[in-house]
């Protein structure tokens, strides 16, 4: 039924209406093939650009590791040294261990000698003239030397120390003072605590001491073997601070 008030009117259908084609087209036979692009031709007058170098390699933090440089002999305070002292002479093998002068540091040094050379003798290693003349051949190792090398190394310090004994009175035992409130410099030696720092002090007066001898005699002490045992232990322990050496040295004779 139609809705009230409307007129239904039904649709006539032309039966001339052409039919409509509804077939799909035929399926894709492949890709079509995309020409690659060709080379342009270089131009003689554009300069070519240069390639970049290679960038090095970068560890796990990002930074770039850079190629190690080789340490220079020359750099070296054992390579600048001039002078050097004997510990012990290998006659079969024409090497001595020995140590610097201007830094006790413990070396073996090339030298051509028939003769005999004795503990605690000079030798030139500096790059000039003298005699006798020895060539360094690098650092020596404690653990390395043969045990009357290592029972004689403090004994020739202590040789060294006596021979320089005005130099070590007048820029140490004269100057030296406190390290903290609680510590004197005096007390880096083997055996002196606070009391004993203490009445060296005061035996040294405002004068201070003329000489080694008279150091040892009015402290009761020897001197020059408490040193050589600072300096053999600030030696075998590069992490002993503070470091006597690197105050008392170069020794200005």
């Amino acid at each position: 039924m139609s809705r009230p008030g409307r007129d239904y009117t039904p649709r006539k259908f032309n039966k001339s209406t052409p039919n409509v084609d509804t077939s799909m087209p035929p399926p894709a036979t492949g890709r079509k093939e995309i020409p690659k692009p060709q080379k342009k031709p270089e131009q003689s007058g554009e300069p070519r650009r240069q390639q970049r170098p290679q960038q090095r390699r970068t560890n796990r933090g990002g930074q770039r590791q850079q190629r190690p440089q080789q340490r220079r002999k020359d750099a070296s305070p054992l390579y600048d040294a001039t002078w050097a002292r004997v510990v012990e002479f290998d006659a079969g093998d024409g090497v001595i261990t020995g140590f610097t002068e201007e830094a006790l540091i413990p070396c073996r040094i090339g030298i051509e000698s028939s003769e005999a050379i004795l503990p605690s003798s000079r030798i030139y290693i500096g790059s000039g003239e003298g005699s006798p003349k020895g060539t360094i051949l690098g650092g020596a190792i404690f653990d390395r030397m043969s045990n009357s090398a290592k029972l004689d190394f403090p004994l020739i310090i202590q040789l060294f120390v006596e021979e320089f004994g005005m130099h070590f009175v007048q820029s140490f035992f004269n100057k030296a003072g406190n390290l903290s409130l609680k510590q004197h410099a005096f007390e880096l030696l083997d055996g002196i605590g606070s009391k004993k720092a203490q009445q060296m002090v005061e035996l040294r007066g405002s004068s201070g001491f003329a000489s080694l001898a008279e150091l040892n005699e009015k402290c009761s002490i020897d001197a020059a073997e408490l040193l050589a045992r600072r300096f053999f232990s600030e030696i075998e322990d590069r992490t002993l601070q503070p470091r006597l050496i690197d105050h008392l040295f170069p020794v200005n004779a």
